[in-house]
């Protein structure tokens, strides 16, 4: 477990500031849980010095990359690949391709992006991958357009399966994730019908209804949009990795960006989910409360 490291760029508000707040929940798991909270006037981050591995969390930024590759070719979301049956994965997660097993196939590849962030399905991501836009030159193209360089991605969904321990290996700060998901909704970093279609997708995501949306179900969110990542075990049984990163935005029209990050987690998938839950309800009510 790591003791609570927190920083913030206002001075606190109320009884207790929001970064004590938070760190009366992250110091009682047993694991590691980084926070980065972003709004207009505030900024706060829970132990953001850690790399956290993204897992599926990477899937936004190779939409970007995709999306800034075709922009650049000339070409429309809605070109189409050609897939030979032996580029996919039957044993890996993949709602989305499963249905065109097994054979070749083309698809469009706006159909890839929105299966990778609506369902985080691997094949898609892998195909994007390799058709499109490899690791290394996702990473490249969202540093340049971001303007953040606090993350790394070079390996594939097929490679971290082939080898789990890879997956520390694609990592990112709480606080870059979360100003990259606030830059997707609020600052125009790829072509514009493009960003819109990401965006819709982020909004439509199906994974991880348990975490930071679980908090908000029922309030007055106007807009949620979010992308989950989940991890596998490390050689000592630890939860690598149990992520979501989102934007919401109230109908009064404020906005926040929350990114959670629990590595090396000492329990179920279960447990990980209520412990981001908690952090997303501890963060709307303060924001609700306060003029952050």
């Amino acid at each position: 477990m790591l003791a609570c490291s927190a920083c913030r760029n206002t001075a606190p508000t109320g009884d207790l500031s929001l970064a004590e707040k938070l760190c009366e929940i992250t110091d009682t798991v047993p694991g590691t849980v980084g926070i980065a909270f972003v709004s207009d006037n505030d900024t706060v981050t829970v132990n953001n010095g850690v790399p956290y591995p993204m897992m599926s969390v990477f899937k936004l930024h190779q939409a970007l990359a995709v999306a800034k590759t075709l922009a650049d070719r000339g070409h429309s979301l809605d070109s189409v690949i050609h897939v030979c049956g032996d580029e996919v994965d039957p044993n890996t997660w993949s709602p989305v391709i499963r249905q065109y097993m097994p054979g070749d196939f083309d698809i469009a590849v706006s159909k890839l992006i929105k299966g990778a962030i609506v369902q985080s399905d691997n094949n898609a991501s892998n195909l994007l991958f390799s058709h499109i836009a490899p690791p290394t030159k996702t990473d490249t193209i969202v540093k340049s357009i971001a303007g953040s360089h606090n993350f790394h991605i070079g390996k594939s969904e097929a490679e971290m399966k082939a080898n789990p321990m890879l997956s520390y290996l694609n990592c990112t700060s709480p606080l870059s994730a979360a100003v990259l998901i606030r830059q997707v909704f609020e600052q125009p970093l790829v072509k514009e019908e493009f960003q819109d279609s990401i965006r819709q997708y982020l909004s439509e995501v199906t994974t991880g209804h348990d975490r930071l949306g679980a908090a908000v179900q029922d309030s007055d969110i106007e807009l949620f949009g979010h992308k989950t990542g989940s991890g596998y075990r490390n050689e000592i049984g630890d939860l690598m990795a149990h992520n979501d990163v989102g934007y919401f935005r109230l109908a009064d029209g404020r906005s926040y960006a929350l990114a959670v990050f629990v590595r090396d987690f000492r329990g179920t998938e279960a447990e990980a989910s209520k412990i981001i839950a908690d952090i997303s309800k501890c963060v709307y009510e303060h924001f609700s409360e306060t003029n952050l």
